[in-house]
């Protein structure tokens, strides 16, 4: 990135990007010791308007010369004094540079092709024109703005880098192909990141709301805002925060931690630590970009800085702790299903039998259809009393090797309104989001209502006779439970022994299908997140993937 600063005071950037056609010929130049000249002045007041550029794979697809021809690239010409006076300094200077080389190749924009090329028809002199740069400095474009600075999608970028450096006869490959070949990796990156499956009604929604999206807009070929956006509407916030993610990656990344590195965004740029507001016409330029709510991906350097001091803590100022807008939402997620098992307890209690004096809870109309052949009514008859449940028990995945979800932790509800937990997960420190913030994976978790009441379920001896970790999470459950009812969630069913242990002491398992419940939720639950001191509680929410 160039950052310069004009006569009035104002400071502006042009972002140099490997794929950018101006930027190329100026790399080939130099790797060829060919003169180059920069012939485009610097006007003190760029200009405000922005041309309707037609889609650069209709190149691809009609070739340039017949590209030229389309009313698409004659219809791009400004009538504007100042952009007159632009194009004949550019003639003159391509003039002067012919004189001292003879042949010139010329990589400009395309609005400004047919103006050039008529001036270069008759001799032109130099017009007078304010363009004195009082300061200008070369630096590094910071991780985090890559979505505002890259006009392409990294990964194209990543892929045109990678073949430059060794070219093949046949090419690029073909940006159409490129692209759902992205998507693909992106599902497949979701599915290793979070161990979750991107179902294939979710792909194939992704690809069929993003091609009607471009046809309504009129596109060819989507950018990274449409890639994410259409994600996110395919299937949740967490999908389209991995595949901004894997879209986002590159591999020459400059280094976070470099103080050069500048970091953008709509109305300022931080360089050195210090603030620098933008030039007009590129607070513009940042307003047109669409924005969606995905927090900008950091770099790979960052990321393993951040495990690094997540490692090197001190274990005196470590105070594990967890995200309580978390702790709400998994309480309230617990007190939901154990609504859904009372519905399905109810659903289980309740008969029917004919009507003789009683109507009891109403007439059945189900089961008088049903036996319309027996001439009489049959009534609905349910057992009195709700039933009550004191623990919950989850279970997203039984891994019994314990090789997906090896960490196990018990803790104690910090006040009256949360509930004691034990449950394993991914371990912390392996995805660290922020500083002393890891993101972690539940592999299944027990929920006990009141608190302060849970010993350590991993290393209690009264649990010793349970191998598998889900199933001692589950006699945890159970014997735990004030309440007569305990939920069991998970995609198999309880062993038949213990829902007989649960008989034995005066208590029942519900059990509650994974696969019935909202898949989206269940993605969310799945997620959590550990500090490592109540003191940053109040930054999480600037590291987190969703709002």
């Amino acid at each position: 990135m160039i950052i310069h600063q004009a006569a009035s005071n104002q400071a502006s950037v042009l972002i140099i990007e490997g794929s950018d056609g101006i930027v190329e010929a100026a790399r080939s130049a130099l790797e060829q010791n060919l003169p180059l000249w920069m012939v485009d002045p610097i006007p003190e007041r760029a200009p405000a308007f922005f041309d309707a550029v037609a889609d650069p794979y209709l190149v691809d697809l009609l070739g340039q010369q017949q590209f030229l021809r389309t009313p698409l690239a004659t219809s791009m010409s400004h009538a504007d004094s100042a952009e007159l006076s632009r194009e004949s300094y550019m003639a003159a200077r391509i003039q002067e540079a012919a004189q001292r080389h003879g042949k010139v190749l010329f990589v400009g924009g395309l609005a400004h092709i047919p103006k050039i090329a008529e001036l270069l028809r008759t001799p032109q002199a130099l017009p007078l024109m304010n363009t004195r740069v009082l300061a200008a400095t070369l630096a590094p474009l910071h991780p985090d703005s890559l979505k505002k600075g890259f006009t392409e999608i990294p990964r194209l970028t990543e892929a045109y880098e990678t073949w430059r450096k060794a070219p093949t006869p046949e090419g690029l490959v073909n940006r159409h192909e490129l692209i759902l070949s992205l998507m693909k990796s992106a599902c497949d990156y979701y599915e290793r990141q979070t161990k979750q499956e991107a179902p294939d009604a979710a792909r194939l929604t992704w690809a069929r709301f993003l091609r009607k999206w471009l046809r309504y807009k009129g596109l060819l070929l989507p950018d990274l805002y449409h890639l994410v956006a259409s994600a996110r509407s395919a299937l949740d916030e967490d999908f389209a925060y991995h595949v901004h993610e894997y879209l986002c990656e590159y591999s020459w990344l400059n280094d976070a931690l470099n103080p050069a590195c500048v970091s953008l965004n709509e109305d300022n740029l931080m360089f050195y630590g210090h603030k620098i507001v933008l030039h007009k016409k590129l607070r513009t330029l940042f307003g047109r970009r669409q924005k969606y709510r995905i927090k900008a991906v950091g770099s790979s350097k960052w990321k393993e800085h951040l495990k690094r001091k997540w490692e090197e803590a001190n274990p005196d100022e470590i105070d594990i702790c967890s995200y309580p807008p978390e702790d709400v939402a998994i309480e309230r997620w617990g007190e939901s299903l154990m609504k859904h098992a009372q519905h399905i307890l109810q659903a289980s209690r309740s008969g029917s039998e004919p009507f003789v004096s009683e109507i009891h809870d109403g007439p059945d109309v189900r089961e008088t259809l049903r036996r319309f052949y027996e001439d009489r009514i049959y009534v609905k008859v349910d057992e009195p009393g709700g039933y009550e449940f004191g623990s919950v028990v989850v279970i997203f995945d039984e891994d019994e090797r314990g090789e997906r979800y090896p960490f196990q932790m018990t803790w104690l509800g910090e006040h009256s309104q949360e509930s004691d937990m034990a449950f394993y997960s991914t371990p912390p420190g392996v995805e660290v989001v922020g500083p002393g913030i890891s993101r972690l994976e539940h592999g299944g978790f027990v929920m006990s209502y009141p608190p302060l009441r849970m010993y350590d379920v991993w290393t209690d001896p009264a649990f010793g006779f349970v191998d598998k970790r889900h199933e001692r999470l589950l006699v945890a459950g159970i014997a735990y439970s004030e309440k007569p009812g305990i939920v069991y969630v998970a995609k198999k069913p309880p062993a038949r022994q213990w829902k007989k242990l649960a008989a034995s002491m005066g208590k029942r398992v519900v059990y509650v299908p994974l696969g019935s419940l909202n898949p989206s939720q269940v993605r969310r639950m799945r997620t959590f997140h550990l500090l490592q001191n109540k003191g940053l509680r109040n930054r999480v929410h600037e590291y987190l993937k969703r709002s």
